[in-house]
């Protein structure tokens, strides 16, 4: 965590004690704080305490997100427990509540002064839902997530807690190099992700995952929670001494036995954030290593979109989602030659459920110029559970292995907003569509609470038609694809307001 974070906490905590009544913990994420390090004169006695409920518009009692704002424009996400409930200490002040549930939930948020000693009750919160995609067979999860049983500062209630209340249906836990934590983990396939307005209780997913965590790269696995023995995947020092060349065939040999066991044991292997700086990125793009993975981490939540907007040749570590893809974009281009596919993929890689946010307030956000405004709008935003979320389709009632050959197929898009469903003559993402001629049509419909920009139709990495905003939050069309030629491949890209964003799997065609 950096120091600024750790800063931010030790301030929360003695700011709010952050949820530490009635609320399972799920908030409570912050390090522990030494008696020398809190003032002795604080009473934590004298806070305010601020206590409700959070419910559907149909009634039904939910897990739900609380942003809390105080004066200063700090922020971190707290939640209610498992029973709608939240119980918040906070300092004297006025204080903002953004009650949230995901980007499929409108936002209610509530202003509300507290003095010291006082209990306040706000009025039972109604969060609509906006869009159901899980009706149309949308599943939204997060792929990529960690606990105290690696580097996170989090429980797995915690994180838990965190997936629900952000409208989640399933979710991967993916500690470095540990099962430790999936026995609690996969508890959370007694709880519910939603109520209908049918009151239909639809469960939650918690999966088994792993992130191989190496020095020349971090690799994930899922649908299991394999562990390596660290002689399997480390290098000995005659082998890390050797020259360039003889240690890179050591290294991809490595990587390839990686990526083939979690294949063997039933699992999908997957290369995470590949343009991660230091040991974290990924290196070796011949096609029989990263034939030994079944998908592509191409959008990493702790940094900002890969939408490309604001210099998007930049090195460094801002940029690395636009560059992976791109290179994931060569690759596709390269399977008409009988390369490999590998599935695109979003993670949160969330080690941090609450998302704390310290205010720079040398920067205007109301007018981004430049790439470090962007980031500086990314953090406000916050670093929250399924955001970025993978939403795969799946036929019928979710199961894991549904939902894991959804991942592995590429029948899914990523986003952390919109919501973008389409398909070119009856098929969607990941799939091939078998045309005659030279067209195709394609059947399009988006849901941006927030709005959006623009639409973008790829073909084969390049735009080859873009659908402007229509000022609502919805828009569908139809529209005929011209000119395709055997194994084109097509995809969707949106750019929403702010640091919106959702770009889709490809959708490959076939001449006959």
């Amino acid at each position: 965590m950096a120091p600024k974070s750790k800063l931010l906490f030790k301030t929360m905590l003695i700011f709010t004690l952050l949820i530490l009544v009635g609320c399972n913990n799920a908030q409570n994420s912050g390090e522990d704080i030494s008696s020398e390090e809190v003032s002795t004169s604080f009473d934590p006695r004298s806070l305010a305490t601020v206590r409700g409920k959070v419910l559907t518009d149909a009634g039904e009692m939910i897990t739900a997100g609380i942003i809390v704002e105080n004066e200063r424009g700090e922020t971190y996400r707290a939640n209610t427990n498992f029973q709608s409930a939240y119980n918040l200490r906070l300092e004297p002040g006025t204080y903002k509540f953004h009650f949230t549930r995901g980007f499929e939930y409108s936002v209610v948020t509530k202003t509300l002064t507290v003095e010291a000693y006082k209990t306040y009750y706000i009025q039972d919160v109604r969060l609509l839902q906006l869009e159901d995609s899980y009706s149309k067979g949308w599943i939204r999860g997060d792929t990529h997530q960690h606990t105290y049983y690696s580097d996170g500062v989090n429980s797995a209630n915690d994180v838990l807690v965190s997936n629900l209340s952000n409208g989640l249906h399933y979710g991967y836990l993916t500690d470095h190099n540990t099962a430790w934590g999936l026995p609690e983990w996969v508890q959370g396939n007694r709880l519910p992700a939603n109520i209908d307005g049918d009151g239909n209780m639809h469960m939650f997913g918690a999966y088994e995952g792993m992130e191989v965590t190496t020095e020349f790269g971090h690799y994930q696995s899922f649908g299991l929670g394999l562990v390596f023995d660290l002689y399997e995947v480390s290098l000995r020092d005659i082998e890390r001494n050797k020259p360039q060349a003889e240690k890179d065939e050591i290294i991809k040999d490595k990587i390839r036995y990686i990526g083939d066991t979690i294949r063997w044991a039933g699992a999908v292997a997957q290369i995470n954030h590949p343009y991660s700086t230091s040991t974290m990125g990924f290196r070796y793009w011949d096609d029989d290593v990263i034939s030994c993975f079944d998908t592509i981490e191409i959008w990493n939540g702790y940094f900002f979109p890969g939408d490309g907007r604001y210099e998007p040749e930049k090195e460094g570590y801002q940029g690395q989602n636009y560059r992976s893809k791109i290179k994931w974009f060569e690759i596709l281009n390269n399977v008409k030659n009988g390369g490999p596919f590998l599935a695109a993929v979003a993670g949160t890689d969330n080690h941090d459920v609450a998302g704390p946010y310290i205010p720079n307030l040398d920067i205007d956000l109301t007018n981004i110029q430049n790439i470090d405004d962007y980031n500086e709008l990314f953090l406000k935003t916050g670093k929250y559970t399924g955001s970025p979320s993978t939403v795969v389709k799946i036929d019928g009632k979710q199961t894991e292995a549904k939902v894991v050959k959804a991942i592995k197929d590429g029948n899914s898009f990523l986003t952390n907003g919109p919501m973008i469903y389409a398909d070119i003559n009856g098929k969607t993402y990941g799939e091939v569509v078998t045309i005659t001629g030279t067209s195709a049509l394609l059947n399009l419909e988006l849901f941006a609470r927030d709005g959006y920009e623009e639409i973008r139709l790829i073909k084969n990495g390049e735009v080859i038609k873009t659908f402007e905003s229509n000022g609502s939050d919805r828009f569908t069309t139809t529209y005929t694809i011209n000119d395709l030629e055997n194994q084109d491949w097509l995809l969707l890209e949106v750019y929403g307001t702010g640091v919106g964003h959702a770009i889709s799997n490809p959708i490959f065609i076939s001449k006959v």
